[in-house]
Formats: C-alpha cells, sequence, structure tokens
C-alpha cells in the first residue's frame, strides 16, 4: 500500500508556495487538502503516479473542487 502525496500550489500575495505532505489513503489526503487551501490547487499522487489535479473555488463559503485526472 502506497500512501498519498498531496502536493498543494497556493498562491500567496507574491509567489507560489509548494507544500508536500503525506497521508495514508485518499480520503485523508481529500480533508487533509480542503483544510490546507483556501485558494488554489492541489495534486495528489500515489508513488510516480499522479492521480488527480484539484482546483479550489469559491471564497470562505461554499467553496467547490474541479477535478481533473492524469
Amino acid at each position: 500500500m502506497h500512501r498519498i502525496q498531496i502536493a498543494i500550489l497556493s498562491r500567496g500575495e507574491r509567489e507560489l508556495h509548494h507544500v508536500r505532505l503525506d497521508t495514508l489513503d485518499l480520503g485523508t489526503a481529500l480533508l487533509v487538502t480542503d483544510i490546507n487551501l483556501a485558494e488554489g490547487s492541489a495534486e495528489l499522487w500515489e508513488g510516480e503516479r499522479r492521480l488527480a489535479r484539484l482546483i479550489k473555488h469559491g471564497g470562505p463559503h461554499a467553496t467547490f473542487w474541479e477535478v481533473g485526472c492524469r
């Protein structure tokens, strides 16, 4: 069983921030990404394979995710 790695790509005031986190499973990865990403995008990886690219839309309420695979 591979761990799921999250690559968070959030935009700060002037620069793009890259944060990498490891999680035990896909559900936890999605929850951690939602908590840690206010705006921007993230990628979910299993080993060397990208599972999905996530883009968070919306404001402080009623946010939604655009999900692209591969």
